[in-house]
């Protein structure tokens, strides 16, 4: 009686443990923190960080001079995954290579010439060799059926993509999809409500080059929510000539992965959202 009773109290502690573990992966929020930096004639620098239960588990993302690099740290042990440049430099050919490669080009070119000469003589009926009248019917008339094949390629290409445009609008005209896609678009707007950020920080200095676009330009920047919301200054320049942005911007915020997987279920949960993927998948 004793061994059953420990057998039951150590898979209660094992399910609690597990039951926690679930808690905790979906209830503990993703934190993130994302900085910008933009400079004047010169790339930008990103970095951002995320770190999730207890940073046990932590990503960092660098982007500096169209370099990218990754680092992943799982219970403090990290891993660098460095990205290829993206400037990377490609191999010069040799210097002793020119004359090659420009003869190729010019007896490519020469060769194209003559081919649409050919082509031209042979519509008008003239060759340069002495060919018998039929011969070059025969010619002529094999040159016109090549001719009229590409243009029922390209019309039967064309009415390809005029079905498949008639089809997507006969779909986004039903009555099921238009509910489908409304509900999906429900759920964007709830996910980004969720997932904008708790603190924003920055500033942005920046001229077009004429002072009139420049006041333009702030008056539509002011009517946006996020500048009087958060801690974003905006710096217009109207005595400057130059076309230019350059500033700083810090994010903060996080997300719990509850909230994925209630879209999920509610997603799923609707028919028509299930209707539109059937059709999708045929």
């Amino acid at each position: 009686m004793s061994i059953l009773f420990t057998l039951l109290k150590i898979i209660a502690v094992i399910l609690a443990v597990i039951l926690v573990f679930l808690f905790l992966c979906l209830f503990h929020p993703v934190f993130y923190q994302v900085e910008g930096v933009l400079k004047e004639n010169a790339k930008p620098i990103l970095k951002g960080k995320f770190w999730w239960l207890f940073q046990i588990l932590r990503l960092e993302i660098l982007l500096s001079e169209g370099n990218l690099s990754l680092k992943v740290r799982i219970f403090g042990v990290g891993k660098e995954l460095s990205g290829e440049k993206d400037g990377e430099e490609q191999k010069e050919p040799d210097s002793d290579m020119p004359s090659e490669s420009i003869s190729v080009e010019d007896t490519d070119k020469d060769a194209g010439g003559s081919a649409k000469n050919n082509t031209e003589t042979i519509e008008s009926g003239q060759d340069g060799s002495e060919e018998e009248p039929e011969e070059q019917k025969k010619r002529i008339l094999k040159h016109r059926k090549r001719r009229g094949k590409g243009k029922k390629q390209d019309t039967g290409e064309r009415q390809k993509k005029s079905g498949v445009f008639s089809s997507i609008k006969r779909e986004l005209s039903d009555e099921k999809n238009k509910l489908a896609l409304s509900h999906l678009w429900r759920e964007i707007l709830y996910l980004l409500s969720h997932l904008k950020p708790k603190y924003a920080k920055g500033e942005i200095h920046f001229s077009t080059g004429d002072p009139a676009r420049t006041g333009e330009l702030t008056g539509v920047l002011s009517l946006f929510p996020v500048f009087y919301r958060y801690k974003l200054h905006v710096y217009p320049d109207f005595a400057s000539d130059v076309c230019y942005v350059r500033g700083n911007l810090s994010l903060k915020g996080h997300i719990s992965l509850y909230h994925f997987v209630l879209i999920l279920i509610r997603l799923f949960a609707d028919k028509n959202i299930r209707g539109l993927i059937k059709k999708i998948r045929k």
